[in-house]
């Protein structure tokens, strides 16, 4: 490795300012900045001859809170209640992973390694030349050596390396983007279809004049290179169109509550994204004006001059080649359908799942004890028992409580266990479960049913027969047929002070609750497992309200509450538990309604070129359908061989489509809720919907070809 760099996620809370703040910062080893190729824009990065207590801020930090002041290093902010010296300012476009407010030096002491904490990662920067795979199995060998050093603490441990990238989008971010990327590309390549199919039809009416022009001594490059000059010009034409009509759909989805997520950038169009359109809009036009301009410029020169412009056109390997474009794009079509129908019966299912309990009438807000006032155990459980009477004291609120972790997505620390008296090693007897701290009423203030044995009291305090409450999957999975009252479960305490959990301490279990649903696609929820708080206090809570009318001024009530117990403390975080469960889902939203918006592009496009592929096939076939009426058919038959032909379309199409459609539905297995991939609903429905709008596209052109006067058509011949 060229250089390397530790870090980990910190949260502080910013005093002395005219209300408390939490923050997001990073601690990191002194050359972070350096390794990643960035230079702070004020001041400097902090270096091995700093002490702990020095900070670089983010630039949205400097400009929101020290108004962009230039001469800020060397000025002090409190974190946590104490001074931190401001070094620098990072740049303004600089993240590292996500928002960062601040940054500061981490500090690793001289000691002995405490191979029990686990919360450092490592981003390296490879040596030129080295590749991934070495890079790769070199951290392996050096895991493996520190696991032969210390086999109690690292013999199942090892070291996993990731390409940056890949670790700041996150393995089911970059599927999504996958999937929209290849959606996009579908939609590109079905604009180009139909680009192509407009030039293939009249490049057939200009292959008398092409002729001519080679009659008259020009080369076949020369013309080619006319026709995609005139091609370009529409293409440039149109790409501009296309750029403001971006601009203008950009603005106005922007501002569409079904395209907002928390913590999605903002949609914005910059010079990259101008310049990537601009190239992409070339490439587009190279691949849907070369084939046409190579297949008009493919002439018989005597038969083109020998016959009329009318005759030429009937060229039928230019048939074929239309035909078979517009199949494509009903089996694109189909594909995008599919997949956005998929995705949004996912989504739907998704959205009725049971939480478990009532969440209107609730809101949840956070709190962080800063470690240096509140490493003493002692100390958390007085905070939080006098804060909680006086919020349950305020006109309104019903009830009150507080855990580590909240509904929708509970998942704040998850810690293994194992079953009193079984074999640790064994699958029935040991596992990881989401680890809770909760108060007494925690259960009653959730609305969460407590279905055997009793919830936890304020008799469960330090000192007493340690307790825990589980929820009904970890019954049923590791005490099937069986009662769990009374058993045990030997978990590690997190406690407040200790940079590793405490050994295994043997918790009774006292009842089973219910099941907290998980609101994300088809992620593997854990089982939970509650511990009371005045036994094992921590110092990052949730606080829970349950209110009949909740106001800004029972808001405000609780926030005062806060203040009177230690006005250093910011109440953060507040949400209703309606909007955690919308903003758990948003991701999802955003994503379906982008698939929903390009399968109707895709649709709209794919019927426009199957409206002019049958419109131009029927104003070739005029002569013949002319006679056809001449010798007495019925127009009934002239539209019955229209809406044949289309029909023949849709069959070729729809087959090509149905595969790509199972293939793609095999592809989304892993990323839709409650339905089956191969859902013949929506299969069948789309399938419906593409006949019905084949049909549509068709009965213009047939209603058309039956008006044919006979007369008029062979006159003209």
């Amino acid at each position: 490795s060229e250089a390397m760099a530790a870090y980990h996620e910190d949260y502080f809370n910013l005093t002395g300012t005219t209300r408390p703040e939490r923050l997001r910062g990073l601690s990191s080893t002194p050359g972070l900045f350096a390794l990643l190729g960035i230079h702070p824009m004020l001041g400097r990065e902090f270096s091995p001859d700093d002490g702990r207590r020095v900070a670089l801020l983010s630039h949205e930090l400097w400009q929101s809170h020290f108004a962009g002041d230039k001469s800020i290093a060397g000025k002090s902010i409190r974190l946590d209640g104490e001074p931190c010296t401001i070094v620098g300012v990072a740049p303004a476009d600089f993240e590292f992973f996500g928002r960062e407010d601040f940054w500061l030096p981490l500090a690793l002491s001289g000691e002995a390694p405490n191979r029990e904490n686990r919360g450092l990662l490592v981003v390296g920067r490879e040596r030129p030349g080295v590749t991934a795979a070495r890079a790769r199995e070199e951290m392996k060998a050096l895991a493996a050596r520190i696991a032969q050093a210390s086999p109690q603490t690292n013999r199942h441990w090892s070291a996993l390396t990731q390409n940056f990238r890949e670790a700041l989008a996150g393995s089911g971010v970059q599927l999504t983007l996958i999937i929209l990327f290849t959606i996009v590309t579908l939609v590109l390549i079905m604009a180009c279809a139909n680009v192509a199919n407009v030039l293939l039809a009249r490049g057939m009416t200009r292959q008398k004049e092409i002729a001519i022009r080679v009659a008259l001594g020009a080369s076949r490059r020369r013309v080619v290179r006319q026709l995609l000059a005139e091609t370009l010009l529409l293409a440039t034409l149109g790409g501009a169109l296309g750029f403001l009509s971006a601009v203008a759909a950009v603005k106005y989805l922007a501002t569409l509550p079904v395209l907002q997520a928390p913590g999605l950038a903002p949609i914005e169009i910059n010079r990259t994204l101008f310049a990537f359109a601009g190239i992409l809009c070339l490439l587009a036009t190279l691949l849907s004006g070369l084939v046409p301009a190579l297949r008009t410029t493919a002439v018989n020169l005597m038969d083109q001059v020998k016959s009329s412009a009318r005759t030429a056109t009937g060229d039928k390997k230019h048939s074929r080649l239309r035909n078979g474009l517009v199949s494509a794009e009903l089996a694109l079509s189909l594909v995008l359908m599919v997949t956005a129908g998929l995705s949004l019966r996912s989504f739907i299912h998704l959205t009725e799942v049971d939480s478990g309990f009532p969440t209107h009438g609730l809101v949840a807000a956070h709190i962080a004890l800063p470690s240096p006032q509140y490493a003493d155990a002692g100390r958390a459980r007085a905070f939080y028992t006098d804060f909680l009477q006086r919020v349950r004291s305020i006109p309104g609120v019903e009830d009150a409580a507080i855990s580590t972790g909240l509904p929708p997505m509970p998942a704040e620390v998850v810690q293994p266990f194992h079953v009193e008296g079984r074999d640790p090693s064994s699958s029935a007897a040991a596992g990881v479960a989401n680890y809770h701290v909760i108060s007494p009423d925690y259960f009653r203030t959730l609305g969460l049913a407590l279905l055997k044995g009793r919830a936890f009291t304020t008799d469960d305090r330090q000192g007493s027969l340690p307790v825990a409450i589980i929820d009904r999957r970890l019954a049923k999975k590791y005490f099937p047929g069986t009662n769990p009252i009374g058993e045990r479960l030997q978990l590690a305490e997190l406690v407040p002070g200790q940079s590793a959990p405490s050994a295994p301490v043997a918790l009774e279990i006292v009842g089973i609750v219910n099941d907290l649903k998980d609101v994300r696609v088809n992620q593997r929820s854990n089982p939970e497992i509650y511990i009371p708080y005045l036994q094992a206090p921590w110092t990052s809570e949730y606080l829970l309200v349950r209110s009949r009318a909740l106001t800004d001024q029972t808001l405000a009530a609780v926030r005062d509450a806060l203040r009177a117990v230690d006005p250093d403390l910011p109440l953060t975080g507040i949400r209703t538990m309606d909007e955690r469960y919308s903003d758990a889902r948003a991701g999802g939203r955003v994503v379906v309604a982008l698939m929903m918006i390009f399968a109707f592009i895709a649709l709209a496009m794919g019927s426009a070129g199957l409206y002019g592929v049958v419109a131009y096939s029927v104003a070739q076939r005029t002569p013949e359908f002319a006679v056809r009426l001449a010798l007495g058919a019925p127009r009934q038959e002239i539209r019955r061989l229209v809406v044949k032909g289309v029909l023949r379309l849709l069959l070729v199409g729809g087959t090509i489509g149905t595969v790509g459609a199972l293939g793609a539905a095999t592809l989304l297995r892993s990323l839709v809720y409650g339905i089956n991939a191969y859902d013949p609903l929506t299969f069948g429905s789309v399938l419906l919907v593409l006949l019905l709008v084949v049909v549509a596209a068709s009965f213009v052109p047939a209603r058309r070809a039956t008006k044919v006067d006979p007369m008029v058509a062979l006159r003209y011949e």
